[in-house]
């Protein structure tokens, strides 16, 4: 499926594409970045920073969502001073990330429960994270500030 670029009125560039529920598409996913942030001068950590969440947001759709026969949805907006990304999943339950408790990193090992490593990361490295839920429709905003 080609990729599909336009303008923004606020001077950057859009790219929204539809990817198959599995995890071999990861590397698509991750050319589809390539492709929107190509000839730009983004720093390496804000580039990873955005490959990393995507990456974690994508997996969690597919994990806990398996019986959906939906695409994933990805919207990719490049502006002067930020990456703006977000993740749709159509006919899944509610789950707002923001709503997820804080991991405890400064507690051993043993006392920590296991999961919600990558959704704190997530939340560690994005400057904004927004959420919307109807019919359905669940959709993760992020935004990364890029110098």
């Amino acid at each position: 499926m080609p990729r599909v670029l336009s303008s923004l009125r606020m001077g950057g560039r859009l790219a929204k594409r539809k990817f198959r529920r599995d995890f071999d598409f990861l590397d698509e996913i991750f050319h589809f970045i390539d492709d929107l942030l190509a000839g730009d001068t983004v720093d390496p950590g804000s580039e990873y920073a955005v490959k990393l969440a995507v990456e974690e947001l994508f997996t969690n759709m597919v994990k806990y969502n398996p019986e959906s026969r939906h695409e994933v949805l990805i919207e990719l907006q490049r502006l002067d001073d930020r990456i703006a990304v977000s993740l749709t999943d159509f006919d899944s339950d509610r789950f707002d990330i923001r709503e997820l408790d804080e991991v405890r990193t400064d507690r051993p090992i043993e006392e920590r429960r296991p999961g919600g490593l990558g959704i704190h990361l997530i939340k560690q490295l994005m400057d904004r994270i927004d959420y919307e839920y109807e019919g359905r429709r669940s959709r993760t905003t992020f935004i990364k500030m890029v110098e």
